[in-house]
């Protein structure tokens, strides 16, 4: 049920998966799920908005960074095992050598105001770049008054009451069933 105006293209081959991780991973400066949204959402087509949200909080209720849970999740939905792997190194390959490299440089010279100054400019960046993504993500529930006062809900029970996201995750999933059997949802 995607309400995406394109056709969905079919699942890709390995080296396809390959590189469209490879490419997210050397793109992903900040954050890398608004990439994967722009992969495989945007630009191949694999998976719908829709998909991407349902397999995003299946992830999410599993330990670990949410773009490694996803990356693994869709590789191994599109080649089992194997392209669970593929994707994984795909997205980890790259970075993985780089911070290597960052790592002494930083170490280095991470006592200068300038490099300071850089850091902090890059963090108000990737702040914003994970707003836009958010705000993405949610396009589904826009038109739904209740949706978003679950989303805002979430977000304040995350952000400022410091609850688990697996807490949010079960609260909010009781209510969205209670909601849809009242069919608000």
């Amino acid at each position: 049920m995607s309400t995406e105006p394109e056709a969905l293209r079919p699942m890709p081959t390995r080296r396809e998966l390959f590189a469209a991780f490879f490419k997210i991973g050397i793109s992903a400066f900040g954050g890398a799920m608004p990439w994967v949204r722009r992969v495989l959402v945007d630009q191949k087509r694999w998976l719908s908005n829709e998909e991407l949200t349902d397999i995003l909080t299946v992830c999410q209720a599993v330990p670990g960074p949410n773009v490694v849970n996803v990356t693994v999740f869709f590789g191994t939905r599109c080649h089992g095992v194997l392209g669970g792997a593929i994707a994984f190194i795909g997205l980890m390959g790259t970075p993985f050598v780089l911070l290597l490299l960052l790592n002494a440089l930083y170490h280095e010279f991470s006592h200068l105001p300038f490099v300071k100054s850089a850091m902090y400019g890059m963090g108000v960046v990737a702040t914003a770049y994970l707003v836009s993504f958010a705000v993405a993500l949610a396009k589904p529930f826009r038109r739904n008054p209740w949706a978003n006062l679950l989303c805002i809900a979430a977000a304040l029970a995350s952000a400022l009451l410091a609850w688990p996201i697996a807490v949010v995750l079960l609260v909010c999933g009781a209510v969205g069933v209670l909601l849809s059997k009242r069919e608000i949802l």
